[in-house]
């Protein structure tokens, strides 16, 4: 899956480095361009900087070198910007997230009715929509604590849909999940891919990379190795470093 020709560019990483307060250097100058509409999945053995990267986006994680700009806004200190580059990113992480003592539908509409003060009904009617969408719609009702794995992390990417956002971020977002419950958050997110949501997807899942990613980063130790289309990068990879990482996961 491939971008429009000539796409707006909404993130531009450039030279990124980061230092953890014990020293370690968690990213060392890491480049990455996102096209609007492309699917980027970023692999990489643990340990890699992967999540970290990606974290840096909405600053969740802070850096000390290099520079980020999300749809044409530079990532700074500043709280009112993040605040602005987070209302449009939305994230899904490993663990769901979810407010445990609201139904699925009050964690849906908290975020927008608060933060972006919409009507609560105009916001509820959406977010029956988008729980539709990913297949759970009959769970409005019910609190997190009443659903499977799977059925939670779709809440969670519902969630994030509901404050309309123009990237999404998925952090290893399957990797909390029992085998059987995968497939049903993939093809959530492989339909977001196909209505041209940006995306940038951290995973191990090989089939979702061959099959929707525009193109595939690897990361190990701080730094990207190689990025390519996915069938180049599954077929033909350039680098020891990325044919010595598929041999261990195929």
């Amino acid at each position: 899956m491939t971008s429009p020709a000539n796409a707006p560019v909404m993130i531009e990483a450039r030279g990124v480095e980061k230092w953890y307060p014990n020293g370690f250097q968690a990213l060392r100058g890491v480049d990455l361009t996102v096209c609007q509409g492309e699917v980027v999945v970023i692999m990489g053995p643990s340990g890699s900087g992967k999540s970290t990267f990606i974290r840096t986006f909405n600053a969740l994680e802070d850096f000390q070198k290099g520079s980020i700009v999300v749809d044409g806004r530079p990532l700074t200190n500043d709280v009112r910007n993040i605040d602005a580059i987070r209302r449009e990113v939305g994230m899904v992480f490993q663990q769901f997230n979810l407010f445990p003592h609201l139904t699925v539908l009050e964690n849906l509409t908290l975020a927008p009715t608060l933060v972006r003060q919409r009507p609560k009904q105009e916001v509820e009617q959406q977010a029956l929509e988008l729980l539709e969408r990913v297949g759970i719609h009959e769970q409005a009702r019910k609190y997190p604590g009443q659903l499977s794995g799977g059925q939670q992390q779709r809440v969670a990417i519902a969630r994030s849909l509901c404050m309309e956002p123009r990237i999404m971020l998925f952090d290893e977002p399957t990797s909390a999940l029992d085998p059987e419950m995968v497939q049903e958050v993939l093809a959530v997110m492989q339909e977001l891919a196909r209505d041209g949501m940006t995306m940038v997807v951290v995973t191990h899942e090989v089939r979702f990379a061959r099959q929707v990613a525009s193109r595939v980063v690897l990361m190990a130790e701080g730094q990207v190795v190689e990025e390519a289309p996915p069938e180049q990068f599954f077929t033909n990879p350039q680098h020891e470093r990325s044919r010595q990482f598929l041999s261990q996961i195929s």
